[in-house]
């Protein structure tokens, strides 16, 4: 069976959550597309959903806040 990513763009970051890890990576501001790995993805997950107007369900876990805000950015994006 394959593995199902879920993957999403914003605020100039890549965001992937595959089944075992949590994936960001900066997108080059010069139109080139390139990907930097960023190490910080509490901080950065932390960055963007502050952005996106979502608090933390400390009920949930970081997997399922970072799939949340996935959720949001790419129904955000089909509207």
């Amino acid at each position: 069976m394959a593995a199902v990513k879920r993957t999403a763009i914003a605020g100039g970051y890549f965001i992937e959550l595959g089944s075992k890890d949590i994936e960001i990576y900066s997108i080059a501001t010069d139109g080139s597309g390139a990907l930097k790995r960023v190490d910080d993805i509490q901080g950065t997950i932390r960055k963007l959903t502050g952005q996106a107007g979502i608090e933390r369900d400390y009920n949930q876990s970081f997997r399922q806040h970072v799939a949340r805000l996935i959720q949001h950015i790419n129904s955000k994006e089909e509207k």
